[in-house]
């Protein structure tokens, strides 16, 4: 069967060089995906963990915290990391592809598949615990790769009903561990309204005291961060990831296979599909997260004081959120009113993992006590500023460097790994 990305052209390479098909769409969707990862990542980074999730928590701007944390929940929290994952899915079939471009034997193109693999499990290493990169995606996706390759023949269908299953277990686990926790505090339901604005008062002292904690360790030294989130990212690497990440990150790879095996990728449907897509994914989602957001905020952000006929799919609904993202590129490209965005935001893509580890290196220099020392100095609110100020920054020096080099200098180093050679970086000069 003819791939859905086979018209796209192959650029001229170097004698040696590695194949690299290019594919607009992917590209801008990738650099779409990661600008919206950093808008999450440098809360996460400026502030205390407890604080991430219970705006009222931290700052003064009560109003304006509130506004920018419901737009995150609805809008980029979970649907970016799933558009990340979604692609990295595709990627997958691309790299492929790129092999055969070659004409190398089976074995040889197994080699480099898990290379690839094995070789970005190992950046994830470096740049979750050397660079304190506590929620570092590199190392799942490299370990949950390596179950793609004997998927890659599936029909999208196929595809598509396994990552629902995946989603579905992965939901199943959540409204599990929601329903003991609520059974845990049953007490509180006979409460009234006085006594359950008592229990969140002590909830948030102790949310309080956890903050102070973390103020006291992100604001020390390299050692003692290192020390401080050693245990979290290693459960992030091994439990976390049976239990979590095998469903959320999985079952979106497996999407990502399968819109691309049809075209929905690479630009190849209608413009009316594409508004569909995004109506359907936005209203469908919206409606999901949009109730999930707003019974969390009457609840005063204490799970424990929730609705529990209120709690919803929250895999379902962040799919269906990026299905929405999905849909709207696609729709604004194939009518050309993305053409002059696609100029820049494609290169942040084409230099995904550059800019990907590049957020993380400002941040930790940034926010960290090692560092400049701004851990906790922001409202929620003055962070657009940092998150734009990092972006645009991005988005300048990507589209500077591929004007003269062919990838980013870490996509550089993970092509060369793979391929056990040295790759070409410097572009051909015209003649």
């Amino acid at each position: 069967n003819q791939r859905p990305y086979a018209h796209m052209t192959r650029p001229r390479s170097q004698l040696g060089a590695a194949p690299d098909l290019r594919i607009l769409e992917i590209d801008v969707l990738r650099g779409i995906a990661l600008i919206g990862i950093y808008w999450i990542n440098v809360v996460i980074f400026a502030f205390p963990h407890g604080a991430y999730s219970l705006p009222i928590l931290f700052g003064d701007a009560k109003t304006a915290n509130l506004t920018v944390w419901a737009f995150s929940e609805v809008f980029v929290e979970g649907t970016m990391r799933g558009l990340f994952s979604l692609l990295f899915g595709a990627s997958t079939l691309i790299f492929l592809d790129e092999a055969k471009l070659e004409g190398r034997d089976g074995l040889n193109v197994v080699d480099r598949y898990y290379r690839r693999c094995l070789t970005l499990m190992l950046f994830g290493l470096v740049h979750a615990y050397v660079l304190l990169a506590q929620w570092d995606l590199l190392y799942a996706y490299g370990l949950l790769g390596m179950f793609l390759f004997p998927l890659r023949n599936l029909r999208a269908s196929t595809l598509i009903v396994l990552g629902l299953l995946l989603f579905v277990i992965s939901d199943f686990n959540t409204w599990s561990e929601n329903q003991e926790g609520l059974a845990s505090h049953e007490d509180l339901r006979g409460k009234t309204s006085r006594q359950l604005a008592e229990y969140r008062e002590e909830s948030r002292q102790g949310d309080l005291e956890e903050m102070e904690l973390e103020f006291a360790t992100y604001l020390s030294g390299y050692t003692e961060i290192f020390l401080g989130q050693a245990p979290a990212i290693a459960e992030q690497q091994s439990s976390k990831m049976y239990a979590d990440h095998l469903f959320d990150i999985g079952g979106m790879m497996l999407f990502g296979m399968a819109l691309l095996k049809l075209g929905i990728l690479t630009g190849k449907r209608t413009l009316m599909f594409y508004m569909l897509l995004a109506l359907a994914g936005y209203g469908s989602g919206g409606l999901l997260r949009g109730i999930e957001t707003y019974e969390l905020w009457l609840a005063e952000f204490v799970s424990e004081t929730r609705n529990p006929s209120f709690f919803m799919p929250y895999n379902i609904s962040r799919l269906a959120m990026t299905l929405g993202h999905v849909g709207l590129v696609g729709a604004l490209m194939k009518s050309g009113w993305m053409s002059g965005a696609a100029n820049y935001l494609a290169p942040v893509g084409r230099l995904a993992l550059t800019n990907y580890v590049g957020q993380t290196l400002f941040s930790v220099l940034f926010f960290y006590g090692f560092g400049l020392g701004f851990f906790g100095y922001f409202e929620r609110y003055q962070l657009i500023w940092v998150f734009l100020a990092v972006v645009v920054f991005q988005i300048i020096t990507s589209r500077f460097w591929l004007r003269r080099f062919r990838m980013g200098p870490l996509e550089w180093l993970w092509r060369s790994m793979i391929y056990g050679s040295r790759q070409p970086l410097l572009r051909e000069r015209s003649l």
